[in-house]
C-alpha cells in the first residue's frame, strides 16, 4: 500500500477529469469490507515504526502533531526535542494515530493508541533506546527527548477488498 500525504477527497481532486469523472477507475463500494482489527494487529502495523500523529489537548484546543515513531515491545516510542510543544506534553494523557492508504484501490488501514506519554529520564533506558532501535527524527536539531506511550487502549480497523 502506498501512503496518502493528503486526504482522500483533496487527492480525488486533483485526479478528477474536467468532465468532474474520476480519472482512475474505483472499485465498487460493495466490493470493499471494513474489518476491526484485534490490538495484537494494530501492533503488527505499528512494529515497522514510520510516521504518525501525536494528538493532546493545549490550551482547550485539539493538537495534532506528526512524529517518526517506532514500537519497543509493546509501546510507542517518539523523539522531540526539549522546547517544544511535545516535550511540555510528554507527561500527559495523549492519542497516537497511525494510517496506511492505497488511494487507487481505496484500501487502508488505520490505528489508535489512547493512553499515558511519560519523558524517558532514566540513564540506562535513554541508553537502551538509543543503542537497541532505529529512531532518526526528520526534523533537524537535537531530539534528544525520548517519550514513551503506555497504552490503555489499541484499536484500529481497516477497509480492503472483499
Amino acid at each position: 500500500m502506498t501512503t496518502a500525504n493528503g486526504s482522500a477527497g483533496s487527492r480525488d481532486a486533483r485526479d478528477a477529469k474536467p468532465g468532474g469523472e474520476p480519472a482512475v477507475p474505483r472499485p465498487a463500494a460493495h466490493a470493499r469490507a471494513m474489518r476491526t482489527l484485534s490490538p495484537a494487529e494494530c501492533l503488527g502495523l505499528l512494529e515497522p515504526g514510520g510516521i504518525g500523529r501525536v494528538g493532546f489537548i493545549s490550551a482547550g484546543e485539539v493538537v495534532m502533531l506528526p512524529v517518526n515513531f517506532t514500537v519497543v515491545g509493546k509501546t510507542v516510542v517518539f523523539r522531540t526535542a526539549p522546547n517544544t510543544l511535545l516535550a511540555r506534553y510528554a507527561d500527559a494523557r495523549i492519542s497516537f494515530e497511525v494510517d496506511d492508504l492505497d488511494l487507487v484501490l481505496r484500501e487502508g488501514w488505520s490505528v489508535l493508541v489512547q493512553g499515558h506519554a511519560h519523558r524517558v529520564t532514566d540513564e540506562r533506558a535513554v541508553k537502551c533506546l538509543e543503542d537497541g532501535m532505529w529512531l532518526e527524527p526528520w526534523a533537524p536539531g537535537a531530539r534528544d527527548v525520548y517519550v514513551r506511550i503506555a497504552a490503555t487502549r489499541i484499536t484500529g480497523r481497516c477497509i480492503q477488498s472483499g
